[in-house]
């Protein structure tokens, strides 16, 4: 009975179909994502996404890594309150990122596997040359709702296609001068209502049930278990170099998943 229920759901029939040593291979992705994470607070999806891609379609890769990012950061969300000063402040970027995830999963659904692992790859290669590249610019006043909508709806995108919307949400929200704690309440908010988003769209295109989101739900123990394991050496490694050194990893592996899918 367990078994059929499985097999019913989208990441559970993708996970039966694994062996062994693959299901041990999509423990590690997670907890290597957690670990580099606790390190220098690169979202764990950038790490995770290139390794899973190996074991299981894009698709359900994107599903696994959903309640990971929103588990981690509801707390952030709601910490110090103002949060309906503070919706009504991000209603551009909010309505953009509904937008984007709709038809974002919408498209990712609709490709075919190869396609959808090369549209990953790309997404992740945009991400780690944002990243690296840092762009900087403040946006004047008449220019943050209709910029808000449209970057909002580019990392929804990118969410829905290779679970990454952070560089493109943190370009934005530096541009509007959100530092510190503001800019961590704006983007946990953000990336909670973009993950719900995603999550309701998958289930109303039929690619999700109830127990795809207690199999996510579950993925975020071996990224906690990460996130502890590095916690004793974390001052000690030099995080910028130690982030660089991520950021060609995910590089690297990008183009493995673009040359492997065949697109080229």
């Amino acid at each position: 009975m367990w078994h059929l229920s499985l097999s019913d759901s989208a990441l559970g029939a993708s996970l039966l179909a694994l062996n062994v040593y693959a299901l041990v291979g999509v423990v590690l992705a997670l907890v290597l994502g957690g670990m580099v994470k606790g390190i220098v607070s690169i979202g764990v999806p950038l790490v995770a996404m290139p390794i899973l891609s190996h074991f299981m379609p894009v698709k359900d890769a994107v599903l696994l890594l959903s309640m990971p990012i929103v588990l981690g950061n509801i707390p952030l969300a709601f910490e110090g309150g103002q949060m309906v000063p503070t919706i009504r402040r991000l209603a551009a970027p909010l309505i953009g990122t509904v937008l984007g995830n709709i038809v974002g999963v919408t498209t990712l659904i609709a490709l075919a596997p190869h396609r959808a692992q090369a549209a990953a790859g790309a997404a992740l290669i945009l991400a780690v040359g944002l990243m690296l590249a840092t762009p900087r610019f403040r946006l004047a006043p008449r220019w943050i709702q209709p910029v808000g909508l449209i970057l909002g709806f580019g990392a929804a995108v990118m969410e829905s296609i290779a679970s990454i919307p952070g560089p493109l949400l943190a370009m934005y929200l530096i541009a509007t001068g959100a530092t510190g704690r503001v800019f961590t309440k704006q983007i946990a908010i953000i990336l909670v209502v973009s993950i719900v988003t995603l999550v309701l769209t998958f289930g109303s295109a039929h690619h999700a049930i109830g127990l795809d989101l207690l199999i996510s739900v579950a993925a975020s123990v071996p990224v906690l278990m990460g996130i502890l394991l590095v916690r004793p050496v974390r001052d000690r490694l030099p995080a910028a170099t130690f982030r660089t050194l991520v950021l060609l990893f995910v590089s690297a592996a990008a183009l493995q998943m673009i040359w492997k899918s065949g697109v080229l």
